[in-house]
């Protein structure tokens, strides 16, 4: 099967058909880390962690860095196979991988100190309270969101994105309005090096429009607006 020269903003395909692409972008240097600024508003410091939709083991990882325990919770097989590749023999006896679904974690009750979600892709959107109700089921502390802010959608290039459905101010309305979460924004530059870099991957899952634009102004980074919300 040959490779389309986009996917649309199909999340669900990327993580199904493309989790190179996935691992590509999602390993694309950020300055500072979400996961940095995430560790000046919450404590994670010896903390075991369930990290909700994993992807390929990037967050974990991350999170590993600062926690004592995290277990990733993933339920794409192609996405939980390249995170599992990931803690084989390398070291890295903090982090486990299980398969699992956002909806109904496969984990007990006050199991974990934290639960984190990182730009967790749910949808439709009315899913996340299944999540938060999940979250907060698990967690002895707190249950941490990191998602994108509404207007934000794919970072600065928000109004050259066509095609999708932007639901961020949804997911804001029911974390902060229906669920009381506390919430801060964070900012975060992402620096693809090159125009052929940032159009294989950022392009090729924002869209054909994006990837004109990409190349007719030379963009090698985008600035991302983050929204971090937490809940005990």
């Amino acid at each position: 099967m040959s490779r389309p020269e986009s996917i649309e903003n199909r999340w669900d395909i990327l993580y199904r058909d493309y989790p190179e692409v996935y691992e590509a972008f999602s390993n694309t240097p950020y300055h500072p880390t979400v996961y940095e600024q995430l560790s000046g508003i919450i404590d994670l410091r010896g903390k075991s962690i369930a990290d909700v939709g994993a992807g390929t083991g990037s967050s974990s990882l991350a999170l590993a860095q600062y926690a004592g325990k995290v277990i990733g919770i993933e339920r794409e097989a192609a996405m939980l196979r390249q995170a599992q590749e990931k803690v084989q023999g390398d070291g890295v006896r903090r982090v486990t991988f299980l398969s699992g679904d956002a909806l109904t974690l496969p984990l007990a009750d006050n199991s974990v100190d934290l639960v984190t979600g990182i730009t967790l892709a749910l949808y439709p959107p009315k899913q996340y309270r299944d999540f938060i109700r999940e979250g907060l089921r698990v967690a002895k502390g707190s249950l941490i969101y990191i998602g994108i802010s509404p207007g934000w959608y794919g970072g600065d290039l928000y109004d050259v994105i066509e095609g999708v459905e932007k639901v961020d101010d949804e997911v804001d309305h029911i974390f902060i309005e229906e669920f009381q979460f506390a919430f801060q924004d964070i900012f975060s530059n992402q620096a693809y090096g090159t125009v052929e870099h940032i159009v294989s991957t950022y392009g090729f899952i924002f869209g054909k429009k994006v990837i004109e634009y990409l190349k007719r102004e030379s963009k090698t980074t985008i600035r991302w607006k983050f929204r971090v919300y937490w809940r005990e």
